[in-house]
């Protein structure tokens, strides 16, 4: 075998058993190929047919053929004489596919993979794959310890949103390396449909039934019981940014960052009477020779009967243009180091615009969501450890152009 292998799987007019695929092999010794393929039907009934002049050894679940310096395994005839006649036709050739004319110019240029899939033909009767597109292109790439997915999704309609790209200096950038970053627009639109798009798988829920998405968010408000999906959410109609950490003590850390609205003076008065009615204090403070707001209350120290200590539920400010919200002080103000350092080399360098963002620096999030979720342990082992290996794991949205979705998953492993 040569370099280059092609799998197809072609849909089932009516139910099927089996899956319906074609295998192309290129050949370094077209020779060698012909005397396997004689060896092997010597050994297994067949019957010879021909399909434009092209012959066909066609056997129990698999049919043959050589095409020049290419060998041809089908797992039924319709399969190989409507791939065999598509080169003709046009029908079925990726080549001849206007999707795949626009979109493969924008992926790399030579892959060590490349996956079309028609998205309409993997639904079933019940539910569409993914309602909102039709046709996929990944173009999959190894470099050093990175694995590149490049992601081309053509959409049915027009996009109701459009977005900017974002600046890099508006993301997080301060030491301890963050845990989760999240960065893009129009969130209230974004997470109904995540939810809703979630809802039907079950990955998408605790063991315990409940959305993983709103779990994970009353975890984050466990002080006060704020309601994120209609306080806070409907403040990044805009550009927004998220930044988590993960504690030593099991606690999370975490920075949020939007435009001012109209609407915020509102919201953080109703904030203010959320967290007195919860027993906090509401000070105004000044750091940095900027107005801060704290939540705080006296509590006994942990640990011990004696002594007072602060508990901060969060804190905010209004820094310009921008709101900014903080689980506390020290998380507060953002690092005076401009370089987004956690970012993949790549994507610094690259000047296509990203439009949304979501990091997870895997060792921290994998050591907490293992513990909730024991089921991540045994595929580490079912993996050899796979998941431990991995270090980064990045999300990028190019966003949408012509009505094709540009996404890009990069997943860095450790180095050894």
């Amino acid at each position: 075998m040569g370099e280059g292998v092609t799998v197809a799987q072609f849909p089932c007019p009516e139910a099927c058993q089996t899956p319906r695929r074609l295998w192309i092999l290129p050949l370094k010794r077209p020779e060698a190929a012909t005397a396997f393929l004689e060896t092997y039907w010597q050994a297994h009934p067949f019957e010879a047919q021909f399909y434009q002049n092209i012959p066909l050894q066609v056997g129990n679940g698999l049919v043959t053929a050589r095409l020049g310096n290419r060998l041809l395994l089908a797992s039924d005839v319709e399969t190989m004489t409507t791939s065999l006649g598509s080169a003709v036709t046009g029908d079925g050739n990726l080549a001849g596919l206007a999707f795949y004319q626009r979109a493969r110019p924008q992926l790399d240029a030579q892959p060590t993979a490349l996956y079309y899939a028609n998205l309409q033909s993997l639904s079933s009767e019940n539910r569409e794959l993914a309602p909102t597109y039709d046709r996929l292109l990944v173009a999959i790439k190894t470099q050093n310890n990175e694995l590149h997915l490049q992601t081309l999704l053509h959409r049915t309609s027009d996009p109701t949103l459009t977005s900017a790209p974002l600046d890099l200096e508006f993301l997080r950038s301060q030491a301890p390396m963050p845990t989760v970053v999240i960065a893009g627009s129009h969130l209230p639109e974004g997470y109904s449909q995540l939810t809703e798009a979630l809802a039907d798988y079950r990955f998408g829920k605790t063991p315990q039934g409940d959305v993983l998405a709103s779990q994970l968010l009353r975890d984050l408000t466990a002080d006060i019981p704020v309601d994120l999906t209609t306080q806070i959410f409907p403040l990044a109609s805009d550009r927004f940014s998220l930044t988590l950490w993960h504690q030593a003590d099991e606690q999370w850390q975490w920075w949020w960052q939007t435009g001012n609205t109209p609407e915020t003076p509102v919201l953080l008065q109703q904030l203010d009477d959320l967290a007195r009615a919860n027993g906090y204090e509401v000070n105004r403070l000044v750091l940095n020779q900027e107005p801060v707001t704290a939540w705080v209350k006296l509590v006994l120290a942990p640990q011990t009967s004696e002594g007072l200590v602060s508990d901060v539920a969060a804190v905010y400010e209004q820094r310009g243009d921008r709101l900014i919200l903080a689980s506390s002080l020290s998380v507060l103000s953002p690092s005076e180091n401009k370089k987004v350092s956690w970012l993949p080399q790549s994507l610094l360098r690259q000047r296509q615009g990203i439009h949304g963002l979501v990091y997870a620096h895997w060792p921290q999030l994998f050591a907490s969501l293992s513990q909730r979720w024991p089921l991540l342990q045994y595929l580490n082992g079912v993996s050899a450890g796979g998941l431990e290996r991995l270090q980064d794991i990045t999300l990028v949205n190019y966003g949408v152009q012509d009505r094709l979705q540009h996404l890009e998953l990069i997943l860095t492993s450790k180095k050894d």
